[in-house]
């Protein structure tokens, strides 16, 4: 036998070490899409911070006759389902965006624009009520930028995310 015999398994080992590879390289891409994929949207700077509603006219006129829209929520968490409500004449002024269910309630238990008496009531308890401008339900801060409505559904997450202002002195 020379020492320079040609080996009858190279083929074998060649393809174990690619399969092993491929699933070692697998599993870190999952590992790693899983750790990324938990993390709160304001941990990941991809794309915007806020929601882009529309165009604030046309959305005031539609909130007019229609009454407040209703936004499920897009972001895969699943709880920020959002109202977006307009009060007023002024389409640049008067919006408010809030959660779309009473705190402590499923997502099924939307508010229901009650227009006969200007307020929401639960879906799931007709008792619970909310004024028209949401007020002491979780808010969204309504800019209106160049005549389109910006909602910034991150707003509170930002600020707890932010340092303290330091002490003046």
């Amino acid at each position: 036998m020379s020492p320079v015999d040609q080996s009858r398994n190279h083929v074998g080992r060649a393809a174990t070490v690619a399969l092993v590879s491929v699933v070692v390289l697998a599993i870190a891409l999952g590992l790693v899409t899983l750790a990324l994929g938990s993390r709160n949207s304001t941990d990941l700077n991809i794309g915007d911070q806020t929601f882009q509603a529309g165009n604030a006219e046309k959305k005031a006129e539609l909130i007019e006759k229609s009454g407040p829209i209703l936004y499920a929520d897009v972001s895969g968490r699943k709880d920020r389902d959002m109202i977006l409500q307009h009060i007023g004449t002024n389409p640049e002024k008067g919006w408010y965006a809030f959660l779309a269910a009473p705190i402590d309630q499923s997502r099924d238990c939307t508010w229901i624009w009650q227009a006969d008496e200007e307020l929401f009531r639960a879906k799931c308890d007709e008792s619970l009520t909310a004024p028209a401008d949401g007020k002491g339900l979780p808010q969204f801060p309504v800019k209106v930028i160049d005549g389109q409505l910006d909602v910034d559904l991150n707003a509170e997450a930002r600020a707890a995310a932010s340092p303290p202002p330091a002490p003046e002195g």
